[in-house]
């Protein structure tokens, strides 16, 4: 079996460097960090409310401050959710030091909000260092990255004679209907959730193929009722739930029972990243138990794979005590176990992860697509849309609404309503 990390590196990235190879820059300067000015109190907003509840963040704050004395407190504040939380903080500038940069803010605001962060990593250094990047400047480093795909329990698959990997499309939806007849959830989406749907704003860079899905709609008449990636990959859900293929109840937010429900065998599958897996763990599944695998787009038996960053640390413009926000962030990246407990592919290159189901995902080879950073234009027409990519909140309409076709038509109408006034500019 390929290990995963010269797989991955020598497919996307170049080599990388060790970390600290630039040195002392100056005087108590280590790593762009000067040691002498980590001090006083910092508030962090994040969005892993479970690990807040169970006292991982007050570990890494015992842990930072043996690192750094003259640090008095770290206060973690975290959002079920993020964006609905931060956003009427971000229009007062008082959203604490250290922040997860929204989606919704376009790349040539991130000066008037952020603080470059290229005095502390490099390109040669980090993944994805150009994901939040404006003139030549870093604003964001990913707090970690993941590849998306089929989190399975081995068992149920076994006992319902499914094979894997799961190589065609048509492949997956017989394999849905075998777990249906056994008794089980074939495909766990917490609908009721809402933002695990996200996964199908995701789904099209699979189904397309590149990296140019999203930039793309920008030329397209009918990027949802048309022949489009968008399209199939709505379709695709939308198959699932007519067939009961799904959880029954879709209004109840199960986010939490769905984990347990992966672990002892009652659902299948989750489309989800990797950083899932050791939440599944948790719940009593045995590791041994837990597999990995691309999900399939099409018929053509190429199966692919889209890497992700998952939200970018930043750290405030109007932080009184910036130094602190990035030593913290650098130790969060650097010296804390957050990549294994969360299941991530470290941000730093240098650093190899630590989950074994990553090695299964790659050995079926892939081809690999990075996630584009999105243009200007684009997070502009999606504000003037009010169409809540990656939020969940519009594919529950769309599926929800009785008429599947009228519903991506009236998303259609606004996505170019949005575009003309974008365009006119």
């Amino acid at each position: 079996m390929k290990r995963f990390v010269p797989t991955l590196t020598k497919t996307l990235l170049a080599s990388s460097v060790l970390i600290g190879a630039t040195g002392i820059a100056q005087a108590g300067v280590i790593d762009g960090i000067n040691k002498s000015e980590v001090k006083g109190s910092i508030t962090f907003y994040t969005n892993r409310t479970d690990l807040v509840q169970a006292g991982v963040y007050d570990r890494y704050e015992k842990e930072f401050k043996e690192l750094y004395p003259n640090v008095e407190n770290v206060k973690v504040v975290a959002f079920a959710d993020y964006q609905g939380g931060l956003r009427p903080r971000m229009n007062t500038g008082d959203y604490g030091d250290l922040v997860l940069i929204l989606p919704s803010v376009p790349s040539e605001q991130y000066p008037n909000f952020y603080e470059p962060l290229n005095d502390i990593y490099s390109e040669e250094e980090v993944y994805f260092f150009d994901a939040w990047e404006n003139d030549g400047k870093s604003y964001g480093i990913a707090m970690g990255n993941a590849v998306e795909g089929l989190v399975y329990n081995k068992d149920v698959l076994k006992n319902a004679g499914v094979e894997v990997p799961i190589k065609s499309l048509s492949d997956f939806y017989a394999a849905a209907e075998k777990i249906k007849t056994k008794g089980q959830i074939p495909l766990y989406v917490n609908f009721g959730a809402q933002w695990p749907l996200q996964q199908w704003d995701k789904f099209p860079i699979v189904v397309e193929g590149n990296d140019n899905v999203y930039e793309k709609m920008l030329d397209q008449d009918k990027p949802f009722s048309g022949d489009t990636a968008y399209n199939k990959s709505l379709s695709v859900l939308k198959t699932f739930i007519d067939n009961e293929w799904t959880e029954k109840d879709l209004i109840t937010n199960s986010w939490e029972d769905s984990k347990n429900s992966i672990a002892n065998g009652q659902a299948a599958m989750y489309y989800l990243g990797n950083w899932v897996i050791p939440q599944v763990i948790e719940r009593g599944a045995d590791p041994e138990n837990i597999g990995f695998m691309p999900i399939p787009s099409d018929d053509s038996g190429v199966l692919k794979a889209q890497m992700n960053h998952d939200w970018g640390y930043a750290v405030s413009k109007h932080s009184e005590n910036k130094e602190t926000a990035k030593a913290y962030m650098k130790f969060l990246l650097e010296g804390s176990d957050f990549d294994e407990i969360a299941g991530f592919i470290p941000t730093i290159k240098t650093k190899q992860p630590a989950l074994a189901q990553l090695n299964e995902y790659m050995s079926y080879e892939p081809k690999v697509i990075q996630s584009p950073t999105n243009s200007s234009t684009f997070i502009e027409v999606t504000n003037r849309s009010k169409i809540d990519f990656y939020s969940g909140g519009y594919i529950q309409d769309v599926i929800m609404s009785g008429d599947f076709e009228g519903a991506l038509e009236k998303l259609d109408s606004r996505w170019n309503r949005a575009k003309k006034r974008v365009m006119k500019k």
